[in-house]
């Protein structure tokens, strides 16, 4: 297949590290699948878009960006990031030619985007969308393809580290685990640099976050409860050359696992933890990290 692929919601600090060849066949859209800010378009999306049937300019005025998505033709293919919205979805289908393949890609738990996933899931299958999800046990419980995670080479040299152990995100229901873990490394005399925003003038944007990372020793890993897939700090260990702590057992099972460079927080003794961030990484081969690099996943959607 040689046509382009329309993006909804790609994070671009990392589409940005595909190959000339295929950057020029993306086609990036304003993500109108996120609740919009105006009220007028909230209003018309909640009382009217999938309601009834509605003229095409009128639904681009609400959903700003879906002009852009409407020039795909039979030959591209459409990729949604997080689509739960059914009404928006179904409008979709009917706009776009019936030959054009769209996918949606789920990159959260499955639990907490959903309220009710088997129906929902279904119903969205239903319309003709291909699903697919980051996560192993929520391909398998709700027979979602599995696409699995991915990140990007990063670029040029990295800094001098100027912290030792890193974690940035909210703090869903990890908060305790993680509270747990700092204390326990700053006790070990190491420095840490956790970034916990409980509202949003403590969050960070994405390319600050890389920078913050980039100059620390050691990525921080603690996932959701439930949660089997890999979030993207594993990667983003593996890419930029850092060790990494997590509590995904999983991780064990990948081909990039190494015990001198992994530690699973509250399986592996914590006596060791010390140790373990003393000692040297090992270092992964590029054929292993080439599996999990932007250019090879994308090419699964452009097919």
């Amino acid at each position: 297949m040689n046509g382009k692929l329309y993006i909804i919601g790609a994070p671009p600090a990392i589409f940005s590290g595909l190959t000339p060849d295929l950057q020029a066949r993306m086609e990036y859209v304003d993500n109108f699948l996120h609740y919009p800010k105006e009220r007028w378009r909230q209003l018309a999306r909640g009382l009217l878009v999938g309601r009834a049937p509605l003229p095409r300019r009128f639904l681009c005025s609400c959903l700003k960006g879906l002009d852009h998505l409407l020039q795909a033709t039979a030959a591209d293919s459409v990729l949604l990031y997080e689509g739960t919205n059914l009404r928006i979805l179904r409008v979709l289908k009917t706009l776009l030619p019936p030959e054009t393949r769209c996918h949606v890609y789920y990159c959260n738990p499955i639990r907490t985007v959903f309220r009710h996933p088997e129906q929902e899931l279904s119903a969205i299958a239903r319309l003709g969308y291909r699903l697919s999800t980051f996560d192993p046990e929520d391909a398998r419980r709700y027979h979602l393809e599995l696409t699995g995670q991915y990140f990007r080479y990063p670029e040029g040299p990295l800094p001098s580290p100027t912290s030792d152990c890193f974690f940035c995100g909210l703090p869903k229901d990890r908060a305790g685990e993680l509270h747990r873990l700092r204390a326990l490394l700053e006790a070990g005399g190491w420095k840490c640099d956790f970034v916990i925003p409980t509202d949003n003038q403590q969050k960070i944007s994405y390319p600050e976050y890389l920078q913050r990372l980039a100059a620390s020793r050691c990525v921080v890993d603690i996932c959701q409860k439930g949660q089997a897939g890999l979030t993207r700090r594993p990667l983003e260990a593996l890419f930029y050359g850092k060790k990494l702590i997590t509590n995904n057992e999983k991780i064990m099972g990948y081909d990039f696992y190494n015990s001198k460079n992994v530690f699973i927080f509250e399986k592996d003794l914590t006596d060791c933890l010390n140790v373990f961030l003393r000692q040297p990484m090992e270092p992964v081969p590029m054929t292993i990290k080439n599996k999990y690099d932007i250019n090879g996943w994308i090419r699964h959607y452009l097919q």
